[in-house]
């Protein structure tokens, strides 16, 4: 265990003290924003629903019932009861960008919530499902190379919002929308049978 808290702890200096300029911190720190509460994914989800490029909503009832469910049990839950410092809270070399984080650190939030909405929009609209994993990586990233996550916190996030995607999705599609089927189907027959 110890080994691999080493090894995550060399990865975390590895990234954070990558080049630092001030277009490389805006730009992380760019993406690093979008990430915040998911809204930039509800944005997204949003605008390719009223387009007409998803064809119904269950897309967007996953993404937003994984984004509270994130932000209830993930960053008011799991994250107070393991209680991990932030990496520039013990590594007097981190460089930090802009603001202190006040909350802890494992596992990352930002992470959890893009890979979660990643997740969901690639089997939603697959036209672009590389991009969405490509603003994922970046968004995860951004929170390393800012110093506010060790690699371990945003690989979890990662692997946590997949399957929180991947079950909110099919509890929409199995129980919400499978509903609204039977009721549709209902109520063909019977207007078939009224106008009979």
């Amino acid at each position: 265990m110890n080994g691999l808290l080493l090894l995550d702890r060399d990865f975390f200096i590895l990234i954070n003290h990558l080049p630092h300029n001030l277009f490389l911190d805006y730009f992380f720190a760019f993406f690093s924003g979008l990430g915040t509460w998911g809204l930039v994914w509800v944005l997204i989800l949003s605008v390719l629903v009223v387009w007409e490029e998803i064809e119904d909503k269950k897309g967007l009832w996953a993404l937003i019932f994984s984004i509270v469910f994130i932000l209830i049990f993930v960053e008011s839950g799991i994250k107070n009861i393991v209680r991990r410092l932030r990496p520039e809270m013990t590594i007097p070399s981190t460089i930090v960008v802009f603001d202190l984080e006040h909350s802890y650190s494992f596992p990352s939030v930002h992470s959890t919530i893009a890979f979660a909405a990643a997740y969901i929009m690639a089997k939603e609209h697959k036209r672009w499902a590389a991009y969405y994993y490509i603003l994922a990586i970046l968004i995860a990233f951004s929170r390393i190379y800012l110093g506010k996550h060790y690699p371990s916190d945003v690989l979890a996030g990662a692997v946590l919002g997949s399957l929180i995607g991947f079950f909110f999705l099919n509890f929409v599609k199995k129980y919400m929308y499978a509903k609204a089927k039977v009721k549709t189907s209902k109520k063909r027959k019977q207007k078939k049978v009224l106008s009979k």
